[in-house]
């Protein structure tokens, strides 16, 4: 199990709600438990640059914030937090546990936000050493659940109308259709039930077919 995960690279991702935040913890947690190397991050985030791109994306202030603004903003946070954290755990063959990744900006700005998802692709493959993970899981729920589970202040991206967040969801859906490496589970059970679900699809996993 341990060689297994070294050097693997795993993305939990969803629309909002769906849980990914709380089963990303949980999988580095099972992970450490079966004596894997693992780190884990949020994207955006992780890093001093990403924390503060999350803040200015994020924040509900900003509503003047064109769909092209946001995919720069996100791209740039991610091409950091590849080049300061991701790439260099992967080179000491940790198991690189994130929540989201590219598959978020191809479902929110590419989908929902109307940029178009292959356009989005191409941007990344220029922009990052390596665009796509080794598994992505997508915790897909449908919108009444998401709005459900969300609680606080919602932030720039919550509030958005759910007409926006229904194509985030169709955006997820067709992304795993179209691309290698993508599981869909169902995540509107409760959070253990999901967990068994993603822990099940990451011991199947046959990694030696991924990139």
């Amino acid at each position: 199990m341990k060689n297994k995960f070294s050097g693997k690279f795993i993305v939990l991702d969803g629309p909002d709600g769906c849980g990914k935040s709380t089963q990303a913890k949980l999988l580095a947690e099972w992970l450490k438990e079966q004596s894997v190397a693992v780190e884990s991050f949020r994207d955006p985030g992780a890093t001093a640059i990403g924390e503060k791109i999350r803040q200015i994306l994020l924040n509900p202030e900003h509503t003047a914030m064109s769909t092209r603004t946001e995919l720069l903003l996100y791209m740039a946070a991610r091409t950091q937090l590849w080049a300061e954290k991701i790439a260099p755990a992967l080179e000491a063959n940790k198991c690189v546990v994130l929540d989201r990744w590219l598959s978020s900006t191809c479902a929110y700005q590419g989908c929902a936000g109307g940029f178009g998802m292959e356009r989005i692709i191409k941007l990344a493959t220029d922009s990052l050493e390596r665009p796509w993970p080794d598994l992505t899981i997508i915790l897909d729920v449908d919108l009444q659940t998401g709005v459900n589970r969300l609680c606080g202040r919602p932030d720039r991206m919550e509030q958005k109308s759910d007409e926006y967040h229904q194509k985030v969801r169709e955006g997820f859906l067709e992304l795993a259709e179209k691309q290698k490496n993508f599981v869909v589970i169902d995540a509107a059970g409760d959070i253990e039930s999901v967990h068994k679900k993603v822990i099940e699809i990451i011991v199947q996993a046959d990694f030696n077919k991924c990139h």
